[in-house]
């Protein structure tokens, strides 16, 4: 499956992860949190990434704020976020995770962040 995982230190990378529990876990670090971002993405971050100490990401904390997924004022994403595709080849929701659609290549993220 082809996700977007957006690394405490800024990089953006599409990678390919299997599909299933562990690859998600392996991709953030730990057990997994859900966090919808739009109607067509979703994220992964690690559940215990504050417990463990992780490093602020702020790339992924912007994104969360960009597509107001709800953090509480002041709260911050820390450690890798992992984003997937919500919708299936009908496009539609099915609770299933896809591949990240074409539109939000690595490229493309930082300008739906920053419109020129």
């Amino acid at each position: 499956m082809k996700v977007l995982q957006i690394r405490t230190n800024g990089d953006i990378e599409e990678i390919e992860i299997d599909k299933g529990l562990e690859s998600l876990q392996k991709s953030v670090g730990g057990m997994i949190e859900y966090l919808q971002v739009t109607d067509e993405v979703h994220a992964f971050i690690d559940e215990e990434g504050k417990l463990k100490g992780k490093k602020v990401n702020a790339l992924a904390t912007m994104v969360c704020c960009h597509f107001d997924v709800g953090l509480m004022p002041g709260d911050l994403i820390v450690g890798d976020m992992v984003l997937l595709g919500s919708l299936n080849e009908d496009g539609e929701a099915d609770g299933d995770s896809y591949d990240i659609p074409d539109n939000w290549e690595s490229g493309l993220l930082p300008r739906q962040l920053h419109p020129v």
